[in-house]
């Protein structure tokens, strides 16, 4: 993969859609400044008594899932009426950082939790506060905020996750940065809290099931084994994960993960020999682009799932 092929990525990738649990209202308003972009969007904030879609509901009851909540959850996408084609692409899903709750897009392209600096800012004790009118223009790596957070996704607390790359000596135990870098309003997308990358998810084995539009994790010993028995999801065939980390240059270090497929970016799951070419995977992206593939590509096999411990893209049973 190309350094101008990552950079379009990661400037074009789209935002998930935003309801916070205290939850707000966001009206968009457009306005030519001088000091931002041009078309920035003004943002007003109109207290609302909803909560996050999806809270509050007992997660749904599956055979062939086990009730293990501290082990096993599932989480149903987030959807909205009159979604764009774009919006379609997304694993959209209700979570909690820090005590609050919003919409995260599930990221597998992206190696790190980024959080949006609009609705964030460090809280005194290295933690999060929520803010609805943070400066909105977009910045570089040197003006990220470091923090230390904590999340909840579904039935799941997930306390104990890393990220040492971005650590630094005055925030040696960060796990998260608030940053623009996905911008806000992309593609005229509605705001979000931010990207759940692979810091959070490495833990997990992460299924993506698209035909039943949920998320399924379940977590991982140190080995890479379940903790526990899901024969709903029976991985059926699996392909080994490679490491094409490399230098972004203008995002520093970025660890991502590939599959070899053919030449055509079709993937040969009967003569994988034929499958030689290697091409990052990424749930983030809403096309596939180049070395990249996206939704189109992991939505034709309905449900596809993830093991960074064991390093394995996961084919199942259906």
């Amino acid at each position: 993969m190309t350094l101008s092929s990552l950079s379009l990525l990661r400037c074009a990738r789209s935002l998930a859609l935003l309801t916070s649990g205290v939850c707000t209202t966001v009206t968009i308003a457009w306005a030519q400044s001088a000091a931002t972009h041009a078309d920035t969007p003004a943002i007003t904030t109109v207290p609302h008594p909803s909560v996050v879609a999806g809270w509050g509901t007992p997660p749904p009851t599956i055979p062939g899932i086990p009730n293990r909540p501290d082990i096993v959850t599932v989480v149903p996408f987030y959807t909205k009426p009159n979604e764009t084609e774009a919006e379609q692409t997304k694993v959209i899903i209700p979570a909690e950082v820090d005590g609050r709750r919003g919409n995260f897009v599930v990221d597998l392209g992206d190696p790190d939790l980024d959080l949006n600096r609009t609705f964030f800012q460090p809280s005194p004790t290295g933690g999060v506060d929520t803010v609805t009118d943070a400066n909105r223009i977009r910045d570089r790596p040197n003006t990220w905020d470091k923090v230390h957070v904590r999340m909840r996704i579904g039935t799941l607390q997930v306390a104990d996750f890393d990220d040492p790359p971005i650590h630094t000596a005055e925030h040696p135990h960060a796990n998260a940065t608030l940053n623009h870098i996905f911008g806000n309003y992309t593609w005229v997308f509605a705001p979000r809290f931010g990207n759940i990358g692979l810091c959070v998810l490495e833990q997990f084995e992460t299924i993506v099931d698209y035909t039943h539009h949920r998320l399924i994790l379940i977590r991982l010993d140190s080995a890479g084994h379940r903790m526990a028995a899901v024969p709903a999801y029976t991985p059926r065939w699996s392909a080994p994960l490679i490491d094409i980390s490399q230098d972004a240059g203008y995002y520093g270090v970025q660890q991502f993960w590939g599959i070899k497929v053919r030449p055509d970016a079709t993937l040969d799951t009967l003569t994988p020999a034929n499958n030689t070419v290697v091409h990052m995977m990424d749930t983030g992206a809403p096309v596939n682009d180049g070395s990249i593939l996206g939704y189109p590509f992991l939505r034709q096999f309905g449900v596809i799932g993830f093991n960074h411990r064991t390093h394995q893209m996961l084919l199942y049973k259906q």
